[in-house]
């Protein structure tokens, strides 16, 4: 279905109103339900990874603690950190989400960020989220079948880490 233009003559001035009328009105209703549909559709979030680590005291430094394959594409729009409590805890806890195009081989992986999220123990707060991030926009792309792979590349120094979540959206 497309949008139909009405023409001046049907609407004209002491011209009675037919039924042909109507049938472009709802027509070009039902078109633009159909297209704002669409939009909806398509602009939805993808919950991209929403992983929480628990008895994360046995964590060091990690390559390939969680792994994902695309089902679909979309360009991730956000990613953060969450901590619960800090407790005793300094130093800093920092992770990496890489992508690969071509498989799960260590070197194919690029990271997508240009500054990892990462959380400052010394200064965070309970239950705080990290707000350093930034993408590297050529890396923010993930086509379906593209495999992303998420690195812990720093864990506090002191205390134990009880939990943290890692969460990264889409569109």
């Amino acid at each position: 279905m497309a949008f139909s233009s009405i023409v001046s003559g049907t609407i004209a001035v002491g011209k009675a109103i037919k039924k042909e009328l109507f049938d472009i009105i709802k027509g070009n209703f039902d078109d633009h339900e159909s297209r704002l549909n669409l939009v909806e559709t398509n602009a939805t979030k993808v919950n991209v990874l929403k992983f929480d680590f628990r008895n994360a005291a046995s964590f060091t430094a990690m390559t390939g603690a969680f792994y994902f394959e695309a089902d679909q594409d979309f360009t991730i729009t956000d990613a953060y950190l969450r901590i619960f409590e800090t407790g005793s805890l300094t130093g800093d806890l920092e992770v990496d989400l890489k992508k690969s195009t071509t498989d799960l081989d260590g070197p194919s992986f690029t990271t997508i960020f240009t500054t990892k999220p990462s959380i400052d123990f010394d200064t965070a707060s309970d239950y705080d989220a990290s707000t350093n991030q930034v993408f590297d926009p050529g890396q923010i792309t993930i086509q379906k079948g593209d495999f992303l792979r998420l690195d812990i590349t720093a864990m506090p120094t002191s205390g134990v880490l009880g939990k943290f979540l890692f969460t990264a959206y889409g569109e």
